[in-house]
């Protein structure tokens, strides 16, 4: 085959080229810092502040002040979810890409003026389409949201994943008007992440939130960087010293801003129990004019991790607690795998309430263990009172008994984990209590409902007016004499159990009436006006 000259100098003309642009590309997107708004416009966003104002609408103003603001060298870009849909996790939208400042900010306002709160809270996701968008940048993410992640995924151990990898990205969390449940979880990105959390309960909390995180991305910083012995990055933590004075606490989960000049640099991995494990020390310059950024070789600290197995089957666990002569010295959740000080720990938790486990290490130098607990197997199991005939169910939760003693209480929709056994099962409802008696319980009724039929009489409460004449059907009180009675509504069927009952009329003139019930009977108990 013949080799045309010509062909082979354009073609090569064409890859050079070609690889020019590519690289020009690769490299451009890192030429500046991207400050990166992640805005939550999901339904809860309708909500009210304390001073009676809309989040949205607060949100909204100030964050219009704020992109108006002098946001320094950066990129600037904006997404939001939960604004076009309701119910999908996937609702979250790059409405301005990366720009300088004075080229979006204009496209930017108009596109949140247009929000509509609408959806749910799709913050994980989120975030993995901004580190796309990101495209090798460094930067910071700020979050404005008013809820926690609804979309079964945890944005907490996401930022954790990014801070153990390559991932140069900040996450700053603003949470406007948070409830005690949703703090926690916010509050959890911003350690993940180095940062400090920021919470609003007003519109000026809210921009002094902005307007903090704007110093902190906006100046010149001491970057720090944790290497372990395979140069692998690791967090680390520490404190600048100045004539022997400690001056500033600094980690590399963050940009710290340092005034400049020169200080004495103590470094380590904070172990769970609070220490900075083995630091190193090392003199730095930090620079007044750009970002001072170091990186320090550090020596890793034992770790440990957990996990639960039932019947040979991994499952979810629970809070983990480690103690040392008897005293609480730390804990963590059974997900992570945190770094701890050398010594002998002994570790307690309870992941039910048959399942009370502890386990005793010794950690040295190097160690990385992960403690398995191994759980008693337990069943979930649901139960069900239904009347013979009409199979109406009987209202109450239940009780488990051994030999008389009460072993569980089980919720009558939720149900309960229990061990497997024998037990006597009691519906518990003051006016009609029955027991189900040897009831076998095994490892394969695992989820399983059980079903009894209760032998019962059915009462129909009714009204009348004074002469005898039907009246309109009204509410009534029923039970036993002496006992608390409960809520009908006349005109209805109802189930109960054999014996003696009364029934009270409902705000009028009328008899306390007395009934008794005999399992299969029908009765009618009527409530007359008096003359």
């Amino acid at each position: 085959m013949k080799i045309n000259p010509l062909s082979c100098f354009i073609t090569l003309l064409i890859t050079l080229l070609f690889s020019f642009n590519a690289q020009a590309q690769s490299t451009n997107p890192q030429s500046k810092r991207g400050i990166y708004i992640i805005f939550d416009a999901s339904g809860s966003m309708w909500g009210k502040l304390a001073d009676n104002s809309f989040k949205i609408h607060v949100a909204k103003q100030v964050l219009q002040d704020f992109v108006q603001t002098d946001l320094g060298e950066v990129e600037l870009a904006f997404r939001a979810y939960g604004h076009n849909r309701k119910g999908d996790c996937r609702d979250s939208e790059l409405l301005v890409p990366f720009g300088e400042p004075n080229q979006v900010v204009s496209a930017l306002q108009s596109k949140i003026t247009g929000i509509n709160p609408v959806g749910k809270t799709p913050i994980t996701y989120s975030f993995k389409e901004a580190l796309k968008d990101f495209d090798g940048r460094e930067g910071d993410i700020i979050l404005i949201s008013d809820g926690i992640e609804t979309c079964d995924e945890d944005p907490c151990e996401l930022v954790k994943m990014w801070n153990k990898t390559n991932v140069n990205i900040k996450v700053h969390v603003v949470g406007l008007g948070l409830d005690e449940v949703s703090k926690p979880a916010m509050q959890c990105i911003a350690d993940a992440s180095g940062t400090d959390f920021h919470g609003a309960e007003s519109a000026s909390d809210l921009a002094e939130g902005l307007k903090k995180i704007q110093e902190q991305t906006n100046n010149p910083a001491l970057i720090i960087e944790g290497l372990d012995a395979n140069n692998e990055k690791i967090p680390v933590e520490g404190v600048l010293f100045q004539k022997g004075q400690e001056i500033y606490e600094v980690s590399s989960h963050q940009r710290n801003q340092v005034a400049a000049g020169d200080y004495l640099l103590m470094l380590g991995v904070r172990t769970q129990n609070g220490n900075l494990y083995r630091p190193v020390r090392l003199e730095v310059n930090v620079s007044d004019t750009e970002d001072t950024k170091v990186s320090v070789k550090v020596i890793t600290p034992p770790s440990v991790k957990a996990k639960f197995i039932e019947d040979g089957q991994e499952q979810r666990g629970a809070l983990i607690y480690a103690f040392q002569n008897g005293e609480e010295v730390f804990r963590f959740r059974w997900m992570d795998e945190v770094f701890v000080d050398e010594g002998t720990y002994e570790f307690r938790t309870q992941p039910n309430a048959d399942n009370a486990l502890t386990m005793t290490e010794n950690f040295a130098a190097g160690d990385h263990k992960e403690l398995v607990f191994k759980m008693v197997e337990t069943v979930h199991v649901y139960f069900k009172m239904l009347a013979t005939q009409s199979g109406i169910p009987l209202s109450g939760n239940y009780r488990l008994l051994q030999n008389g003693e009460v072993k569980y209480k089980v919720h009558r929709v939720n149900g309960s984990d229990i061990l497997p056994g024998i037990y006597d099962v009691e519906l518990v409802n003051d006016a009609q209590p029955f027991i189900q008696k040897n009831v076998q319980i095994t490892t394969a009724d695992d989820q399983k409902t059980f079903t009894f039929e209760v032998p019962v009489g059915h009462v129909t409460f009714r009204y009348q007016n004074a002469d005898g004449s039907p009246a309109k059907d009204k509410r009534c009180f029923a039970g036993r004499d002496g006992e608390s009675r409960s809520y009908h509504n006349s005109g209805k069927k109802y189930p109960y159990r054999p014996g003696i009952y009364q029934v009270e009329g409902w705000k009028g003139n009328y008899d306390l009436v007395t009934f008794e019930v005999k399992v299969g009977e029908d009765i009618e108990v009527v409530l007359r006006e008096k003359q």
